[in-house]
């Protein structure tokens, strides 16, 4: 594939939407392992061996695939997303995720869900990584934000933001930011993601995995700020094309309303001069009826 704007070509294909620093991070068994001692410090005893990704591709709801799914043992199942926009629909799409996985996980075990005593099921904990600016909750309840905690289903999906580089997760985020910030800067991709990195490398975020995926980064990074760009553009088009149909759909009631107005007055003036409703009609090419005279 050849990038635009004179930048040299591209070794790796155009990823698909999903595909991102993120899930190419949390690929790596190392630092799903990471993530999980970030959220379970007390369980320092998991083992790599322990995890085992179990990230969907795929769901029985409009193939929806989540960003990361993995097993500690039979002990934890977590799932984790990635939002860098606010979105309070997450905690349905994690019930899609959450059942899908348990789904996936019954059937790889050959257990029977008609059994007359309860499975043996893996703890879920639900997590977004929220790389945005906004204040947001620490958790967000999926009976709360649809049923105002009526309802007699329910799913809490815990928000991990903050960019503490003591966290795996925080490192992320750092990572998240520093982009933001270098695409307020920058017009250029690869100058924005070639600063990005530098500037991560020297506060300590994701330093072992940058070092190592360095230019595959920076290519995600620079596919990024043109999928935004491009976004912006086309935002920015429907926005004046839809100020452009307003206009012109104003000017033409205007004209229309105008024209409404001038023809009663000239039936008024016509009918004060002594013209006969017949003569009306022939004359401005009426369909019958008495015309308006207001």
């Amino acid at each position: 594939m050849k990038k635009t704007n004179g930048r040299k070509s591209k070794k790796t294909a155009k990823r698909r939407l999903k595909d991102s620093v993120f899930c190419d991070l949390f690929s790596d068994k190392s630092y799903v392992l990471q993530l999980y001692k970030d959220l379970h410090p007390e369980d320092q005893e998991a083992d790599i061996c322990d995890v085992d990704i179990k990230t969907l591709k795929w769901t029985f709801i409009n193939s929806l695939c989540n960003d990361l799914g993995f097993t500690i043992g039979d002990r934890y199942v977590l799932l984790v997303e990635a939002q860098s926009a606010w979105d309070v629909n997450i905690t349905l799409r994690m019930l899609f995720y959450t059942l899908g996985t348990y789904q996936q996980y019954v059937a790889e075990k050959g257990l029977n869900i008609h059994s007359n005593k309860p499975l043996s099921l893996p703890k879920a904990e639900l997590y977004v990584v929220y790389t945005g600016k906004k204040d947001v909750p620490d958790f967000v309840s999926f009976n709360e934000t649809f049923f105002g905690g009526t309802g007699s289903l329910d799913v809490r999906v815990r928000v991990l933001k903050g960019d503490d580089v003591a966290t795996i997760y925080g490192q992320y985020i750092g990572l998240c930011h520093v982009y933001d910030e270098q695409r307020e800067i920058y017009g250029n991709a690869e100058e924005c993601a070639k600063e990005t990195i530098r500037i991560c490398l020297e506060k300590g975020y994701l330093v072992a995995y940058l070092k190592k995926h360095r230019t595959e980064v920076a290519d995600m990074l620079e596919d990024l700020f043109d999928e935004e760009k491009l976004r912006e553009i086309n935002d920015r088009e429907k926005e004046e094309e839809y100020l452009k149909r307003g206009r012109e759909e104003g000017l033409e009631e205007g004209l229309e309303k105008g024209f409404e107005k001038g023809r009663a007055l000239v039936i008024n003036q016509l009918l004060q001069a002594g013209f006969s409703m017949e003569q009306l009609n022939q004359a401005l090419n009426l369909e019958g009826g008495t015309p308006s005279v207001n």
